[in-house]
């Protein structure tokens, strides 16, 4: 067992600890509550059967998530016998009110509470290292095009010639991604049955990138089967086959999704959050509904969770609370209630939510919902606001992103630099070969700038063929020297083009942020760039 595991199994059973402890406390008052009934006039005795249906609502909730889920039945039972009560003129028998406080005093903690259940959300072991890339390819020429690919991008990798070569290096230390030519063998098919063998001994699958002439239905099949991420016709576009290697790298450097938890029981709220947090989500627990906008404003969440009933202010008018700000239109809302009736969901749902989870819920079911809601909405956001060739933003978005950037500079007190990018002669490019081999071109120059620049630097498509760089603490002296080693990057990069090879080149102008507005900035770096297209093209000049 890991360390994390063990650490987050002590973490909620001391959580399950408070939880019981604190019951024990509240199970009395719930009881002796529910005997007023018989004391109380009209107007009182509607409150009171107001707030008893809050507290088993909480309870039928909150007991089955730490482990008592007979006691939270029980509970839920006990609410829906005064559901009917809560209706306005509704006739209460002797018998019946009887009957709920006797149901009530059979609330009781087991005379044993066992230790928390075992964990769902089992830590796995952390893998051993791996290694980057590993090529499988015989073909002098295919190899030299990946080859060449993979140094201008600065891959990691290995190049065996043969299955019984590359099964050794697999067996010493497994790579992150294998890349294989499935034509090697007499049929792709021999060749899919050795890769199969080799992924039989592993005990995690090696991602595969599988490279064939085949495009049949059957060969795509079989290569999901053999575990396959990608699969590539020949002949190859190493754009691809770069734009998906690097997808694939770069997993486990995405930015976790972030979620915000509303919930007034902060026992159940802070339980919730250990789970989605061991999960690998960045959580923010908010108990004072009445804090959410400047949350949102800090935190900006991909997830909003919230509970139903909350005193004060209800999960639904929260949740419009919210939607009245067009920030935060597209952050989904989902409501987590012990709320079991139907059209009372789909009022709440109605009401600005975009989905509803049931309490109690189990660790590993609550950790798949918000994921796969998170990312949803991050896949829906980048759609939204990037260009779907090249994957970076938008030109009306980097304008915005650069304007922020400007304003973060002032208070933090470090240097932005700003740099407009055009391809030479595109123009030619297209006319000679066409827009298929030109859109490759853009997105290979995205793809490396993607590869080369830091995770805090800002890139965007402007416009066709032109990008604009927001490279943050970064002086202009330093942006051209990034900038230059792109350039020169870009320039070995070769392009085929029926059967025909070619290269391409950028010019570039630089310039530093100042407090003047993102357009004068832009048209300072772009006054540079022109004066590089003016010089030769194929350079880079700063701002004057």
């Amino acid at each position: 067992m890991t360390e994390s595991k063990i650490d987050l199994e002590q973490q909620l059973v001391q959580l399950r600890h408070t939880y019981v402890m604190r019951l024990g406390q509240e199970l009395p008052l719930l009881q002796q509550d529910a005997m007023l009934l018989y004391q109380l006039s009209d107007l009182a005795w509607h409150a009171q059967v107001q707030d008893l249906s809050a507290k088993l609502h909480t309870l039928a909730g909150s007991a089955g998530t730490f482990g008592l889920s007979e006691l939270g039945e029980q509970a839920r039972q006990c609410e829906q016998q005064l559901k009917p009560w809560l209706v306005s003129g509704t006739a209460v028998t002797a018998a019946e009110q009887q009957r709920l406080i006797d149901d009530i005093q059979q609330l009781k903690l087991p005379t044993a509470v066992a230790d928390y259940p075992a964990v769902p959300l089992t830590a796995e072991a952390t893998p051993a290292e791996r290694a980057g890339v590993y090529l499988l390819c015989h073909e002098p020429a295919l190899t030299e095009q990946i080859s060449t690919m993979l140094d201008i991008f600065g891959y990691s990798y290995r190049h065996f010639s043969n299955v019984d070569d590359i099964a050794q290096a697999i067996a010493n230390k497994p790579p992150e991604v294998l890349i294989v030519d499935l034509d090697m063998h007499q049929t792709p098919r021999q060749c899919m049955r050795r890769i199969a063998d080799l992924q039989a001994r592993q005990s995690s699958a090696i991602p595969l990138l599988l490279l064939s002439h085949q495009s049949d239905f059957d060969s795509y099949l079989n290569a999901i089967r053999v575990g396959a991420i990608g699969y590539f016709v020949k002949p190859l576009n190493t754009t691809e086959l770069e734009a998906r290697l690097r997808q694939q790298l770069s997993r486990n450097e995405r930015e976790p999704f972030r979620v915000m938890l509303v919930d007034d029981d902060q026992l159940l709220a802070e339980h919730y959050a250990l789970v989605l947090r061991q999960g690998g989500l960045l959580v923010e627990v908010l108990s004072e509904p009445a804090l959410i906008f400047e949350s949102l404003k800090q935190f900006h969440p991909d997830v909003i969770l919230l509970d139903v009933n909350m005193p004060f202010c209800s999960g639904p008018e929260l949740a419009q609370l919210v939607r009245l700000q067009q920030a935060w239109l597209g952050v989904p809302i989902i409501y987590l209630s012990s709320e079991t009736d139907g059209e009372q969901q789909l009022a709440a749902l109605i009401k600005a939510g975009d989905d509803f989870i049931t309490k109690p819920i189990t660790d590993t079911a609550l950790l798949v919902a918000v994921f796969a809601r998170a990312q949803r909405a991050r896949q829906l956001a980048d759609v939204m606001t990037r260009d779907s060739l090249t994957g970076l933003l938008q030109h009306a978005h980097i304008k915005e992103r650069l304007g922020l950037e400007m304003l973060r500079s002032v208070r933090s007190l470090q240097p932005v630099s700003v740099v407009m990018l055009d391809i030479d002669h595109f123009k030619k490019v297209n006319d000679n070969y066409g827009h298929l081999i030109g859109d490759q071109v853009i997105a290979n120059l995205a793809n490396l700038l993607k590869q080369q620049l830091r995770k805090t630097d800002l890139i965007g498509r402007y416009g066709g063929e032109e990008f604009l760089l927001v490279l943050h603490d970064c002086s202009i002296q330093r942006a051209f020297t990034l900038v230059e080693q792109v350039r020169e990057l870009f320039a070995a990069l070769p392009f085929t083009a029926a059967e025909q090879r070619f290269f391409c080149s950028f010019s570039a102008g630089i310039c530093a942020a100042t407090l003047e507005h993102a357009d004068l900035v832009i048209d300072k770096a772009d006054q540079a760039l022109y004066r590089a297209k003016s010089s030769g093209r194929n350079c880079t000049i700063l701002a004057g």
